[in-house]
């Protein structure tokens, strides 16, 4: 099939060639990458979409679902069969395991609650708050005496 031009492919947006005619140009767009594009450019510079009524909406679904249909039946394959297995409903020593697991951890709880460990995780950060506050040493006083640590250091090493 040769390239068409815009007009061609206008008609055949609009469904307005004959069936012999459609199925060659599909499968000329399937071939022939500039002749889709032409077709894509076009759909694309549509200005206006035109609303269906409720009437042809349903016409066009039906009319989509029964290609989709006959497509299904022509070239899916039969479905394999499965065999039906029935799954072990939960037993109960399952459930009571669960329920045994969660009265250690509510009890685990009660012991953490009761020695104060979530009360003195809640008030830590406070307390580092008051030690720097009450270190008020300034950055560069501390960098000094840690820089000052290493020289000594490494001068007492060589001594030794």
């Amino acid at each position: 099939m040769k390239h068409q031009d815009e007009v061609y492919w206008r008609r055949y947006a609009e469904d307005m060639l004959p069936e012999e005619e459609r199925v060659e140009a599909e499968e000329h767009l399937s071939v022939c990458g500039s002749c889709l594009e032409l077709y894509m450019e076009l759909l694309i510079s549509v200005d206006e979409v035109e609303s269906l009524d409720s009437v042809s909406a349903e016409a066009v679904t039906e009319r989509i679902m029964a290609a989709i249909a006959a497509v299904d039946e022509d070239q899916a394959p039969p479905p394999p069969k499965v065999d039906t297995v029935r799954r072990n409903p939960i037993k109960r020593s399952s459930r009571k395991q669960t329920m045994i697991h969660y009265v250690i951890a509510v009890c685990v709880m009660l012991v953490l609650m009761s020695t104060g460990v979530f009360q003195r995780i809640a008030e830590q950060p406070q307390q580092w708050e008051e030690h720097q506050i009450s270190k008020k040493e300034s950055v560069s006083v501390s960098i000094m005496e840690r820089t000052a640590a290493v020289i000594e250091a490494m001068v007492e090493k060589p001594n030794k």
